[in-house]
């Protein structure tokens, strides 16, 4: 899914750039053609009309050359204003040495010449080949097509330019949130996160990184706590255990000097089951952990887990099974152990019994194990699960435990896919549920 993710922003990142690039270049095109003047046209055409008029007036009274060269004196004014260039007569004898140039003209085709000063001069032979009309130097254009094409080619880069500048402005901006993130986070806070928008095209990355910093963040916490209430749990057998090494040299009967040791070997184990909790409890938090699964009938099964409580003073009773038996997959070593924790728990709560019933329904297994004693209020229904953690303040051996049961039983159930949560039990008590999927 963030492969996926991460192809989506890719792409749409490419599409804006290369669809932004296509519209400047059709808009600047479209200029073009609205600016440039039609090249498709010389301006030997686009002159063909005043060279028509001219010699309309010209020959209006005939083609002989002498009337040509006499109206032309009369009417050049008339015709240089409404021509707006400048218009001269030839004769052909005056460009005889230019014969391939006189060539061309015989045909009655207007014909382009550029003078010395590069300016350019049409030429046009009136009809009997004997005189040739010169119209120009032509005008030049306001401004030259080649200009008028460095100026799109210009305003195109810049145009482009602009456009990576308003791509890459928020790209660097949420960069730059990032990376001062990561340096803060260096720094040991550990609630630093990256706030970017989702249409951001670095959003994978600052929600990868969240993910990251809420995951350290809660390692660094959780191991803090582990680590001082380890300390605290450690403390008390070994200051027992202290106590009693003091006190044997000063006994001098044997019999108190024995019941000195008992209580000794007995702090010795309590250290023991305590580190063998906690060794459990960071087994299971490993994320390479593998559990091995196998088919187990339900119905034979949880049973069986119960007939250990028979000699308990609290009642353990097994409320409910499933109507038919039902093979379930799941790890009976693991899964008995957090059962037994919450019975365990259950029963140091119960005022007289302990009631286990389960259900399949669809996929999903649902072990629910209720007790009737004062019941776990709202507030404190997710922290019995954290390491260490007890409602009662008390924490001699006549409380039992050490806190690590319920979090051990979390880590379980979370291990199979599954959770628990706890619900109160009409009229009085706690109900812990277990679920997983069983396929």
């Amino acid at each position: 899914m963030s492969k996926q993710l991460t192809s989506w922003y890719l792409i749409r990142s490419y599409s804006i750039i290369a669809a932004g690039i296509l519209v400047i270049a059709l808009a600047l095109d479209s200029l073009m053609l609205r600016v440039l003047p039609d090249t498709e046209q010389s301006n030997a055409e686009n002159y063909a009309p005043e060279f028509a008029l001219v010699e309309l007036m010209l020959t209006e009274a005939g083609n002989e050359p002498a009337e040509i060269v006499r109206r032309f004196a009369a009417l050049s004014p008339q015709m240089q204003s409404t021509t707006g260039m400048s218009i001269r007569l030839y004769d052909a004898a005056e460009l005889a040495a230019q014969s391939e140039f006189l060539n061309t003209l015989r045909d009655g085709s207007i014909q382009s010449f550029v003078d010395g000063d590069s300016r350019e001069i049409l030429y046009r032979m009136l009809p009997g080949g004997d005189q040739i009309l010169a119209l120009g130097p032509l005008p030049e254009p306001p401004v030259s097509t080649a200009t008028i094409e460095t100026m799109v080619i210009v305003s195109y880069y810049l145009l482009v330019a602009l456009l990576l500048f308003l791509w890459i402005r928020p790209f660097y901006r949420d960069l730059s949130s990032l990376r001062a993130a990561a340096s803060q986070f260096g720094r040991d806070d550990f609630q630093t996160r990256v706030s970017v928008p989702n249409s951001s095209s670095i959003w994978p990355v600052a929600n990868s990184f969240n993910k990251m910093a809420e995951r350290i963040q809660y390692l660094v916490t959780a191991h803090r706590d582990l680590t001082n209430a380890v300390a605290h749990e450690l403390r008390t057998p070994l200051a027992r255990f202290k106590f009693g090494l003091e006190m044997i040299p000063k006994i001098g009967s044997t019999e108190r000097q024995t019941e000195h040791l008992s209580g000794m070997k007995t702090d010795v184990q309590e250290l023991e089951t305590l580190i063998d909790e906690m060794l459990s409890y960071a087994r299971l938090s490993e994320d390479n952990l593998q559990l091995q699964f196998y088919p187990i009938n339900l119905n034979a099964w949880l049973p069986q887990q119960l007939s250990q409580y028979r000699k308990e003073q609290t009642r353990v009773a097994m409320k409910s099974l499933p109507a038919t038996d039902t093979t379930v997959a799941f790890n009976p070593d693991l899964m008995a152990r957090a059962i037994h924790n919450i019975i365990r728990n259950c029963i140091r709560y119960a005022d007289s019994r302990v009631d286990v019933s389960c259900q399949v329904s669809g996929s999903e297994v649902s072990v629910c194990i209720c007790d009737d004693g004062p019941g776990i209020a709202d507030t404190d229904r997710q922290r019995i699960f954290e390491p260490f953690a007890r409602l009662d303040t008390s924490r001699d051996r006549q409380s039992g435990g050490y806190g690590l049961g319920l979090a051990i039983a979390m880590r379980i159930m979370q291990r199979h896919g599954g959770q628990i949560h706890v619900e109160s039990n009409d009229p009085h008590g706690a109900c812990f549920v277990l679920r997983w999927p069983y396929n």
